[in-house]
């Protein structure tokens, strides 16, 4: 096998590693989301998409920064001001916000930090 085949090989493994931590972070964020409001989990990964796009930030990076923020704040630990602004952002979304329908989503919003 030539060394440029390797090397392809080896940039798409790196890339599909990748690719499933983002994919896993993106899972738990959405996980939350569903678990602190009453919707679906096809609902909560809407949000997060809208949350990423709202804040111009990639998916996996939002989902990190809210899983981040979420653990610290349960451990006790000071949680980022811009990551805790996230955590606001979900609180405050609406379903007619994030582009859902309002199925699952309550109206009123939660005052509660992660």
């Amino acid at each position: 096998m030539s060394s440029a085949r390797i090397t392809a090989l080896e940039a798409e493994v790196a890339g599909l590693r990748k690719a499933l931590v983002s994919r896993t972070v993106i899972g738990q964020a959405s996980g939350l989301i569903a678990a602190r409001k009453p919707c679906t989990p096809q609902q909560a990964f809407q949000l997060l998409v809208h949350i990423s796009q709202h804040h111009n930030i990639k998916l996996h990076v939002a989902a990190d920064r809210l899983v981040t923020a979420f653990v610290h704040a349960h451990l006790g630990r000071p949680v980022d001001l811009a990551d805790q602004m996230l955590w606001d952002h979900v609180d405050a979304t609406t379903a007619n916000d994030s582009g859902e329908s309002d199925d699952g989503f309550a109206e009123e919003v939660s005052s509660t930090s992660p």
